[in-house]
């Protein structure tokens, strides 16, 4: 049996576009069994997304807890002295992605946007 079992979905539907796609069932294994979940408050300064209390990355879940509709924030890697984004989740939407080992994890966002990040050993 698996140890992660998830599944994502999406629906669209404006004017006359019409879309959905889904991956369901999808499971993953853990080499250890280990959760680091925080939230972060962000601001305009990145701020670093700790895996150091973890054995290996794996999995992680991320959500823009924010109401406030216009409020963003951004996930990136650090490269050299700066934050390079690969993701930008606007206000209750969410990301499951699987993080690298060796890689610096920063996020930024709106004042006051608050970022929950839960990440399971991998």
């Amino acid at each position: 049996m698996s140890d992660i079992n998830y599944s994502v979905n999406i629906n669209v539907s404006k004017d006359i576009l019409s879309h959905s796609a889904s991956a369901s069932g999808i499971t993953a294994a853990m080499n250890v069994a280990g959760l680091k979940s925080d939230t972060y408050v962000l601001s305009a300064t990145p701020t670093s997304i700790s895996t150091a209390s973890l054995t290996s990355v794996g999995l992680a879940f991320m959500r823009n807890l924010a109401t406030a509709t216009a409020t963003t924030c951004s996930i990136g890697v650090v490269s050299g002295a700066s934050m390079i984004p690969f993701a930008s989740l606007r206000a209750g939407e969410a990301a499951v992605l699987r993080l690298s080992s060796g890689a610096t994890y920063q996020a930024s966002g709106d004042s006051n946007c608050r970022l929950l990040v839960n990440i399971i050993e991998g």
